[in-house]
């Protein structure tokens, strides 16, 4: 299976991690984020997350950026890599544009403007050559 979530900006998530390391500690984001701390240091200082790292570094940061606007189409990507996990990567954005268009349609239905990451371009997750540019070591644990 490829790496969940390869369209998200790992950008994002390593900034989101980063702000709340100086908020907290390496040591709690680190147990947020079920990484050991070894693990979330490297991928702060630029290194390509393994796989199943990915999984919890996109989970955690849907959990993170919850109700944060700077976050919002970042955070609803990293949501859809979460929702079509395990999904081939074939049929991936079929699955994650019927959800979105679920989500238009319940705005609609509820007369209420559609957020604006609504627009989010597909294909999201395009065999995870998109983020390639950021690898700067190898992969973190």
């Amino acid at each position: 299976m490829p790496p969940p979530g390869s369209g998200i900006p790992v950008g994002a998530i390593r900034e989101a991690a980063r702000l709340a390391v100086e908020a907290t500690s390496l040591r709690s984001v680190a147990r947020a984020v079920r990484l050991s701390p070894m693990g979330l240091k490297n991928f702060l200082e630029g290194r390509e997350p393994y796989s199943a790292t990915r999984r919890k570094l996109n989970a955690w940061f849907v959990e993170h950026a919850a109700g944060r606007p700077e976050y919002a189409e970042p955070a609803a990507r990293a949501s859809l890599a979460v929702l079509t996990e395990g999904i081939p990567a074939s049929g991936r954005d079929a699955v994650a544009a019927r959800i979105l268009q679920v989500v238009r349609e319940g705005h609609g239905r509820s007369g209420t403007p559609p957020p604006a990451w609504l627009d989010i371009p597909l294909p999201y997750c395009p065999s995870g050559k998109r983020e390639r540019s950021e690898h700067s070591g190898p992969p973190s644990h």
